[in-house]
């Protein structure tokens, strides 16, 4: 693959076009339940979609700090291997929120302890990785 060469002066950035905003994509069987789950865990909401979409979109409310949206997209195979993207969710007490979590149907893949703050590794009931990082 050819790789793009960077900018190689501040006048050349200006000809790059840059997007309005990013947002993040998530491929799953069922994009309702995927919403459900980080609607309830993110505090984002719902946007209205059309019968029938494959997709469902999650806003990011004004007072909560994130991405601006989640998408996720209805997929019919399976997922294969590790992401080579996930969430990483910085919280202030991580067991607490990872209980919560594990009860609606996520799985603990990994904890790894680094003193101040813990990372737990789990996936969401659809089988994608995420992080909550932060102290017990």
């Amino acid at each position: 693959m050819n790789a793009v060469p960077p900018p190689t002066t501040r006048a050349d950035r200006t000809f790059l076009a840059a997007p309005n905003r990013i947002g993040i994509t998530i491929d799953c069987p069922e994009p309702a339940s995927a919403a459900a789950f980080w609607e309830r865990f993110l505090g984002y909401q719902r946007r209205p979609h059309a019968e029938g979409s494959t997709y469902v979109t999650v806003d990011c409310p004004e007072h909560v700090a994130g991405p601006p949206h989640l998408t996720f997209q209805q997929v019919a195979e399976p997922k294969t291997g590790k992401a080579r993207a996930h969430l990483d969710l910085f919280v202030d007490h991580a067991r607490p929120l990872t209980q919560q979590m594990l009860a609606a149907g996520a799985q603990q893949v990994s904890v790894t302890d680094a003193g101040e703050w813990t990372t737990r590794v789990l996936t969401d009931p659809a089988g994608n990785e995420f992080c909550v990082i932060g102290p017990d």
